[in-house]
């Protein structure tokens, strides 16, 4: 049984990238082929876990398990993104925490995960939710900047202008240094003070966070240069069949 449900979710997850690519063409197309992949991958993890209890205790433990012959990780993460994408916030959550409350998350590395679904409530008018879940996750990873830029974006939006700034200056010690660390949290800064309506320090982020981008993008122009690939040496990569996308 087991292996017909991993036939059938390789199956689906070609599907899955089949309709992204008809939805680029027509946005009002509706498919379900990522939320039936999604259950039954679920469907295959309380399968294996009865004769296993400790089977893939981790979510990124799945494609250690599988020799990573479904990119489980990387399908999920694009799962993520396009039930976010299309606005079906009630998938996304249920999405959300269907994985949090299946795999364990040993601090940080369910950040992303967390972060998401912080937003996913104030989307869907459950602010109240989104705060206390912050809270929570931030009680637990005090020093996870990650926690705290989603608290500071919901409390933002609950207009708690004053906890938020708080945390804001608990991980921005020096508001002239944005760097590839605080970056998050410089943006949600810059939300702070647009909402609150303090235009002179909504400035002075937006200056720095622009310094910092365009410094960043010439960095990856001189590595383009350096020791990135050119026009040529693209040129001269051969592909096979099996190198196309979606193949």
């Amino acid at each position: 049984m087991k292996n017909t449900l991993w036939k059938k979710f390789e199956k689906l997850t070609d599907v899955c990238y089949t309709d992204m690519i008809a939805n680029m063409v027509d946005a009002e197309k509706k498919n379900s082929s990522w939320e039936q992949a999604f259950e039954i991958l679920m469907e295959i993890v309380r399968a294996e876990r009865k004769e296993n209890p400790t089977f893939a205790p981790e979510f990124d433990m799945l494609d250690d398990i599988t020799n990573f012959k479904y990119d489980i990780s990387g399908w999920m993460e694009d799962c993520l993104d396009e039930m976010d994408m299309r606005e079906q916030y009630k998938v996304l959550l249920n999405m959300c925490d269907a994985l949090l409350n299946t795999f364990s998350w040993p601090e940080y590395t369910g950040s992303d995960l967390k972060f998401r679904k912080a937003i996913v409530l104030e989307q869907l008018d459950r602010l109240d939710d989104a705060v206390k879940f912050c809270g929570q996750w931030l009680d637990k990873e005090p020093e996870n900047i990650e926690a705290a830029t989603a608290s500071v974006y919901v409390l933002t939006n609950k207009k708690e202008f004053d906890k938020a700034e708080q945390l804001i200056h608990k991980f921005i010690l020096d508001e002239n240094e944005c760097c590839e660390e605080n970056e998050i949290m410089f943006l949600a800064a810059a939300k702070l003070y647009e909402a609150s309506g303090d235009k002179k320090k909504k400035k002075q982020l937006d200056k720095v966070i622009k310094k910092y981008e365009e410094e960043e993008d010439k960095r990856f122009m001189e590595w383009i240069e350096d020791d990135g690939y050119g026009e040529d040496d693209w040129d001269d990569l051969e592909f096979g069949d099996d190198d196309l996308p979606f193949n």
